[in-house]
């Protein structure tokens, strides 16, 4: 088995796109909206369904994000509750995409913060919050250099 991509279900595709492709650089490799069988496989018999493929410049993850109508009460992610997640990207500047994700009007958890402890001491780390709230960590490790490790 191997990992195909991760989904995100947004309440509002535009804004979900300018954030992961404009702000933090995924590309745009498709964009559908689903047929007749997704109300099967959601168990929502009205729902109707778009998506948009993203991924990595290097390929090695992709992003799914879905928009279903109608829209369910969402859950709040930016709590950590259980039953949500968080999506994690690395060798990057923290510092910068922070500066740049903020100019852009996003929100994050904190300002980056330098671990003193783990495998990231000595690096960087920040938890930004998407349009829907869902976090977004950025891992800065210590060793990183631009263009050497990305």
């Amino acid at each position: 088995m191997r990992h195909h991509h991760t989904a995100l279900h947004v309440s509002d595709m535009e804004r979900s796109e300018r954030f992961y492709v404009d702000g933090l650089g995924l590309e745009r490799l498709d964009a559908w909206t689903s047929g007749a069988y997704i109300g099967k496989l959601y168990g929502r018999a009205d729902v109707k369904v778009t998506a948009m493929l993203l991924a990595t410049s290097d390929g090695s993850f992709r992003l799914e994000l879905a928009h279903a109508e109608p829209l369910l009460t969402a859950v709040d992610p930016s709590q950590a509750q259980p039953g949500t997640a968080h999506l994690a990207f690395t060798d990057i500047d923290v510092r910068e995409v922070y500066a740049r994700m903020m100019a852009l009007g996003y929100g994050a958890i904190s300002e980056p913060v330098a671990p003193t402890s783990g495998p990231i001491a000595g690096g960087w780390l920040v938890y930004l919050l998407d349009p829907d709230g869902n976090r977004v960590e950025l891992i800065q490790p210590p060793d990183w250099r631009p263009g050497i490790n990305s």
